[in-house]
């Protein structure tokens, strides 16, 4: 900032500092309106999806984890069927997260077969191996 000698360059300076003042302000509002539009959550939840979902590792945790709860529900259904006592039931719902768990943890990262295209159903559909 530059000494003020006069009235004249006094009026200069504040001019300056109004002029300053106005483009914070603007750029203040600015970035509030960003943060507001930013934290609705629908934006929240459109975000966090986004980002979610473009994760590689995500996508192939998602689909180990709905091939385990699909296997685990058809797995209930054949073994308790429709009309079925209170013993048979709870049975089939261990059976349930049994296979759900089994094939949910097949998957996981810890297993390097796993990480192959197709890996996880070529283990679930193929014989052992002796």
């Amino acid at each position: 900032m530059k000494k003020i000698k006069n009235a004249d360059d006094l009026k200069e300076v504040i001019d300056e500092l109004e002029k300053k003042k106005d483009l914070d302000e603007a750029a203040m509002k600015y970035q509030f309106q960003e943060t507001y539009e930013s934290y609705k959550p629908a934006n929240i939840l459109k975000n966090t999806l986004t980002e979610v979902s473009a994760s590689p590792k995500f996508r192939h945790n998602l689909l180990n984890v709905a091939l385990g709860l699909g296997a685990g529900y058809l797995s209930r259904r054949l073994m308790v069927g429709r009309q079925a006592g209170l013993l048979k039931r709870v049975l089939g719902t261990a059976v349930q997260f049994g296979i759900t768990t089994l094939i949910a943890k097949k998957g996981s990262d810890n297993d390097p077969a796993s990480t192959k295209k197709g890996g996880l159903l070529k283990r679930i559909f193929s014989r052992p191996q002796p």
